[in-house]
Formats: C-alpha cells, sequence, structure tokens
C-alpha cells in the first residue's frame, strides 16, 4: 500500500488552507492537495526506499526511475532520468530505468507523451522527486556517521562528512531513509551547481538497442501467444457486408477468423500464418459514399480560401485592396510513416484486461481497453514499450482497440501486427491544406497589411462562422508584428481520417507563412532576414536565432559567393528555431565551405532579390527541383535550459530529416475513395545519400526548459522553398517538391 507521511506543520498548513472554506470539507481539500504531490509521496515497493512515485534506492545502490513517459527515439528515458540523477546526487552509473506502468498500481499522473512537453512539463516534479530522496537520504546518513545534516554532504551516490571525509553509501542507508519524513519543500539546485544536467551523457537505451534487447510492441512476447492481422476495407467508409472464412481456417496456423469494428481478423499460431490466412479470406464490402479524391479536395480547398471564411483575428482596418503581393499556397495529406508499423497486444481474462502498447497515450488505451471490455478503469493495465517512432500516430487509439477486440474473442493473449500497407492506408493523416495571403508593403518597405486564409478539410460541418482555432497554430501566434493583420479559415468536409502530426498545424501554417515572408521581402527590395528582425520587435529570443543562422552560414556573404540560400524561423512549443538552407546544383561538390564572400563569384541579376520586382515570380513546377539538392542546413534553436545538447541535437537534425522528407517526397494520394500508396516505394523516405551536412547550434539559457521534439520540422520546408526561389527565381508554392521525379 502507498504510505504518505504528513508532518505537524504541514497538517497546520492544510488547515490554514481551509480556513477559507467552512467545515471539515475545507481541510480534506487541502491534505488532497498535499497528497497530490507525487514527488514526495512513499510508495511501498518491496526492499526499496521509495519516496516518491518517480523512483527508489535499493541496498546495493541502485537507484531505478520510473519512467512516464514514452520512448520514441526522443531521449527521454536518458534526459528524465537526469533530472532525478542530478538532484538526488546519484552516480550516474547507478541509474537503470524502468517503463512505469499505466493502470491502479501507482499514480504518476499524466503519461500522455505529445505536444513536446515531457522535459518542460517534469522538468521541476522530477527535480523534486530527487531532492526530497537527497534531504532524507542526507538526514539518514548523518545519523548513521554520528553527525548533524548541516556538517554532511551528498556526492555520487554517498553522505559524507565533510571535517573527517567518513561516508556511507546510499544502499547502506536505504531502509533508515525510508523511515525519515519527507521535507515539503526541498531546496533545488541553481543551475550554476549542476554537475550532470546540461552535460552530454550517452543515452542509457543505447546498450539494449544496439544489442536488441530493448522491447518494442513487435518485440511483445508472453506465454501462449497468438498472432492477428485484421482484413481492412479497400475505401474509405467500406464495412463488412460477410465474410467466409473457410479458405483462411485451411490455411496451416490459422485458428479463428472474428470480426471486429474495423474489419475481420485472422487469428493465427504465426504472424505469417495470419497473412496467409488473410489473403485466402473472402469478404464482402459496402461500397464507400462519394468516392472522394485528392484531386476533387484539392479544388474544393482552393476555392474555400479564395473564399471570405470565418474571422479569427482582426487587427486595424483591413480591405481587400491592401495588397499588392497576392499568393497561394498547398499542401498535401501526409502519413507518419514510422518505422514500426502500428501493433499492439492484449489478454483478456479473469475479469482483467492487460495491454502491451508502444503508445504515447497509455490512460487513453487504458480507456479504450475498459472501454470495450465493460471492465472498471482500475481492471484495466497498459505495459508501455518502446515505440519505433510516433510523430503522433500513436496518440490515437485504433490499433489497441484492434487488440482489444480481438482478444474479447480469444482465450489466449493476442497481438496484432498492421502490416506496412495496412498502416500507410489505414492510418489517420496530417490534413492537407490550401492558403491565400496577401499583403501590402509600403513605399519605405514596411509591411502594413497581412491576411491569411486557411482552407483545411474537416470531418463535419462547424455552425456558421465558428472557426477551427486548432487548425490556426502558427499563424494566430506567429512572432511577426503587422498593424493591420487578418486571418480567416474556411473548412471543407472530408471523409479521411486525419490526426496530430509531428509539429502538428505549424508544419503547414509556417510553410505559407515563411514562404510568404520571403515574397514580401522581395517585394520590398530588403533583404529577407533583415524583413524578418523589423517585425519581431517583441521576440528577442527568435531574433537572437535569426541573427546567429546568418553568422553561422554567412548569410551576408552568399550572393558574392554564388550560394543559394533560403531562411525560415518559428516560435512553437515555448520554444524559438531558425533555420537556413543552402542547395546547390545536383552535380555541386557538398564539400564547398561558405566564403567570406571576397573570393566569390559575384552573382547575376537572376540571384539578386533586390533587382527583381514580386510580378516576376512564377510557381515553380515541381519537376524544377530535381535539378538541386539540399548541401547544408545551419539550425539555430533556443529552447530554454538544455539538459542533454547531444539528444537536443540529435532531436532538431531528425527534425529536419523528417521534415525535409515531408517537403521532398510526402503526399497521401486518395483516389476513388482509397489511399493509393502502400509502402516506401509509392511514399519514399529522405535517403542517406540525399540527407544535408547539418550544422546545429543551441543558444545558452537558463529559461525553463521547453519543447524540441518538433521544433525543427516547421521551417525547414520554407527555408527549402526559399532556397529554390534564390537559385532558380522561381516560387515554390506547392509540396512535395519532388513529386514528379516519383514517376
Amino acid at each position: 500500500m502507498s504510505v504518505f507521511k504528513i508532518t505537524r506543520r504541514q497538517l497546520l498548513i492544510g488547515a490554514a488552507g481551509a480556513a477559507a472554506v467552512a467545515g471539515s470539507g475545507g481541510l480534506w481539500l487541502g491534505m488532497r492537495k498535499l497528497r497530490g504531490l507525487r514527488y514526495r509521496r512513499s510508495v511501498d515497493r518491496p526492499d526499496a526506499f521509495s519516496p516518491s512515485a518517480f523512483l527508489s534506492v535499493t541496498s546495493d545502490g541502485k537507484v531505478t526511475v520510473w519512467l512516464t513517459k514514452s520512448e520514441m527515439g526522443q531521449g527521454v528515458s536518458t534526459t528524465l532520468p537526469m533530472m532525478i540523477a542530478e538532484e538526488l546526487d546519484a552516480a550516474w552509473e547507478s541509474i537503470r530505468v524502468e517503463f512505469a506502468l499505466c493502470g491502479a498500481q501507482v499514480d504518476y499522473g499524466s503519461q500522455r507523451t505529445m505536444g513536446s512537453g515531457s522535459t518542460s512539463s517534469m522538468w521541476t516534479e522530477l527535480r523534486r522527486a530527487g531532492a526530497v530522496a537527497r534531504e532524507m537520504l542526507l538526514k539518514a546518513g548523518a545519523d548513521h556517521l554520528d553527525a548533524s545534516a548541516a556538517e554532511c554532504v551528498t556526492s555520487e551516490g554517498f553522505v559524507q562528512h565533510s571535517a573527517s571525509g567518513r561516508r556511507v553509501a546510499y544502499g547502506e542507508i536505504a531502509e533508515r531513509a525510508q523511515r525519515r519524513w519527507a521535507p515539503v519543500r526541498p531546496d533545488l539546485k541553481r543551475p550554476d551547481q549542476f554537475v550532470l544536467l546540461g552535460t552530454p551523457k550517452p543515452r542509457l537505451d543505447l546498450g539494449e538497442k544496439v544489442t536488441g534487447k530493448a522491447v518494442f510492441g513487435l518485440d511483445v512476447r508472453v506465454p501462449d501467444q497468438r498472432f492477428a492481422v485484421i482484413a481492412r476495407p479497400p475505401r474509405i467508409g467500406s464495412s463488412v457486408i460477410s465474410f467466409d472464412p473457410a479458405a483462411a481456417l485451411a490455411v496451416a496456423g490459422v485458428e479463428r477468423v472474428v470480426q471486429v469494428s474495423s474489419g475481420v481478423a485472422v487469428v493465427a499460431a504465426t504472424t505469417h500464418a495470419a497473412l496467409l490466412g488473410r489473403q485466402a479470406l473472402h469478404v464482402d464490402w459496402t461500397s464507400a459514399t462519394g468516392g472522394e479524391s485528392t484531386e476533387a479536395l484539392g479544388q474544393q480547398l482552393r476555392e474555400a480560401a479564395d473564399q471570405p471564411g470565418g474571422v479569427a483575428k482582426a487587427s486595424g482596418d483591413w480591405t481587400s485592396e491592401d495588397a499588392d503581393v497576392v499568393a497561394t499556397y498547398e499542401l498535401p495529406f501526409v502519413a507518419h510513416a514510422t518505422m514500426e508499423p502500428m501493433n499492439c497486444t492484449a489478454h483478456v481474462h479473469d475479469g482483467l484486461c492487460e495491454i502491451w502498447a508502444p503508445t504515447q497515450d497509455p490512460e487513453g488505451a487504458r480507456l479504450i481497453g475498459a472501454e470495450v471490455t465493460a471492465f472498471a478503469p482500475n481492471r484495466v493495465t497498459v505495459h508501455k514499450t518502446h515505440l519505433g517512432g510516433g510523430f503522433g500516430r500513436r496518440a490515437g487509439h485504433d490499433f489497441v482497440r484492434d487488440a482489444v477486440e480481438v482478444a474479447m474473442q480469444v482465450p489466449q493473449p493476442v497481438q496484432v501486427v498492421w502490416s506496412r500497407e495496412d498502416d500507410m492506408r489505414h492510418s489517420a493523416y496530417r490534413p492537407a491544406s490550401a492558403h491565400h495571403l496577401r499583403g501590402k508593403v509600403d513605399s519605405q518597405g514596411a509591411l502594413t497589411a497581412w491576411l491569411h486564409r486557411v482552407a483545411t478539410p474537416v470531418p463535419a460541418a462547424l455552425p456558421a462562422g465558428e472557426v477551427s482555432s486548432g487548425a490556426l497554430r502558427g499563424i494566430l501566434d506567429a512572432p511577426y508584428a503587422v498593424a493591420r493583420h487578418r486571418v480567416e479559415w474556411n473548412g471543407v468536409l472530408s471523409s479521411v481520417p486525419m490526426t496530430i502530426w509531428r509539429s502538428i498545424e505549424y508544419s503547414y501554417n509556417v510553410f505559407a507563412m515563411e514562404s510568404f515572408l520571403d515574397e514580401l521581402a522581395t517585394s520590398a527590395r530588403q533583404d529577407p532576414i533583415d524583413f524578418r528582425l523589423k517585425l519581431l520587435g517583441g521576440q528577442p529570443r527568435l531574433a537572437s536565432c535569426l541573427e546567429r543562422v546568418a553568422e553561422l552560414s554567412q548569410w551576408a556573404h552568399a550572393k558574392e559567393a554564388g550560394r543559394h540560400l533560403g531562411v525560415a524561423c518559428c516560435a512553437c512549443f515555448g520554444s524559438f528555431v531558425a533555420q537556413v538552407v543552402e542547395v546547390a546544383t545536383a552535380n555541386a561538390s557538398r564539400d564547398v565551405e561558405p566564403t567570406d564572400g571576397k573570393s566569390g563569384e559575384s552573382a547575376d541579376s537572376a540571384t539578386d532579390t533586390s533587382k527583381r520586382p514580386a510580378e516576376s515570380d512564377a510557381l515553380m513546377p515541381n519537376a524544377a527541383s530535381k535539378d538541386w539538392r539540399v548541401t547544408k542546413v545551419w539550425c539555430v534553436a533556443d529552447c530554454g535550459f538544455v539538459v542533454n545538447p547531444n539528444i537536443v541535437a540529435a532531436q532538431l537534425e531528425g527534425g529536419i530529416v523528417f521534415g525535409m522528407t515531408a517537403a521532398t517526397y510526402g503526399r497521401i494520394s486518395i483516389r476513388d475513395g482509397a489511399v493509393a500508396e502502400g509502402n516506401f516505394d509509392s511514399y519514399p523516405l529522405l535517403r542517406v545519400h540525399e540527407a544535408p551536412d547539418i550544422h546545429v547550434d543551441l543558444i545558452e539559457s537558463d529559461s525553463h526548459p521547453s519543447g524540441v521534439g518538433e521544433l525543427a520540422v516547421p521551417a525547414i520546408a520554407p527555408a527549402l522553398a526559399n532556397a529554390l526561389f534564390a537559385a532558380t527565381r522561381q516560387r515554390q508554392r506547392s509540396l512535395p517538391t519532388a513529386l514528379e521525379s516519383l514517376g
């Protein structure tokens, strides 16, 4: 059972807080608030000192950290333990990590991993958990050394008496520490006292990943396990009329064929047998209504973007005549394309439901288990595994529902496996979008008016005049100050399943906004970075990123050196980023370094934006980009205090490659109600030889840590498009850039 020790002083605090509330109910609320502080709530873990839900210390000196966030490659299984180890003064070598269960056993709080919020949301709570344990161990150690706590210090897993040098290991005093009272407000270290935080510690999960010991969802094996694949509808909106299981059951290894809400599941002793059984299975499907296509939807989105929409923001007087630069941008549906396809294992038995899932939302998975089984949530437990990529796709629960529905009809545990084609054709996608932008630059080159109208698909119509503010992230919170600024939105009905995608709506809104800013800068005959800086008066951190990336890329001398650069920046998830992309002809050497401009060739007028009016900009045919490749990317980020610089840099590099993949190749096509793409032959990813050299620079900051995992994605596509304009004088107003090269 869980034990919470409360001092007389804590009780008085709770009572004082209740004074304004009549009766004992107020006192109960005050105590409940104290109980909600998981960082100092003792947990009953056998043979361990566990003053918090998040950690324990055993007699051998090992410190176990219970990881509440999903590890999908972003490094939280290293960065979050670093926070605890820092305040605990533990030896880094003593740290081990366990994935926290999501169930009735221990209350860990929210375990959702979304919105680049793991580090920022856990920064204070995990450090306090470590600090509570440190203070309890310090006092226990002082007792053991027959000294006062004021005479002792903690370091590297020991309590040491400062004067004599005598010391005792944490493991030796763990049991004694368990009997100490937990401090209410433990002292936290100042940044200048950090030993671990801010250093490039190696990833704790590296060894088990390179040796194949890490357990991903597809690696789950429990006794007597079965495997299933699901025959899914050929078109969006189709459903099962009837099925004949005979041919499937005739396949060796196939044991059952059962219907579930997403189709018909073939259950077998092996995945291979289940796949062969699905091939043999005969299913009659209803016809999809509408036979939707992305071509028709794209036309509807363009038309909607051209029409006045619901007003989400309006500042100053603005009329349609207040524009001398006009552009329309289009982006397609894109898939998440995680390396590990969707999967989930479930076992329903004895009034319990157990789920093993590579999920970003174990709490949501638990609720799905309760819903399908009709069990109380406390009868459902979710075991998190490593995730082979998430990007928002694993925040959904369709793969969990599949497994639980099959498990309800099978006595053994069953793992439902999605093939790559299942994953590509039956997923939920980032919405397509169309953007109509209008802007006015006065005779002094100042931006005086800006309209941004967005059209996105919606599953159901909203009431007239209502606006989907979520579809406007990156626009409503844009960092630029414009006196007359108007934002509108229109929705277009679509049956295509849609969900969040890495960097959510910033990924398409920032593309349109940052591309259009370059068009405005060209119209104003101004340098694109200088033009942005003039609009960032209230955003010094983003301005610093822009200035730094200009310096690193030697932006000022690029034209003289015959180099083709594009820039874009973004403020999202509490962080700031600026990126410069360099493109070169396909046969150019990628080893050419920026020059200081003194020895480079003079640029001709075709690459001098100050000599070309905006009216000369033409929509770039997608095929034109095939003659160019990205050679270098410079990325400067301010994400507050950097817990582990190597992991932050890796996340930014990964985000750049992810965003470049979508910008270069990403497109989901709907034809007659069905997704056309099925595997990486028709939905390719960026290959190693296509990846640029990436230079990441992190701005030092003592600010609260902020989001990193999605930060680099939004700006890379517009920076690429703007670099292609610098090279070709043709605007890239639609993505992907290399679509025609697939054919």
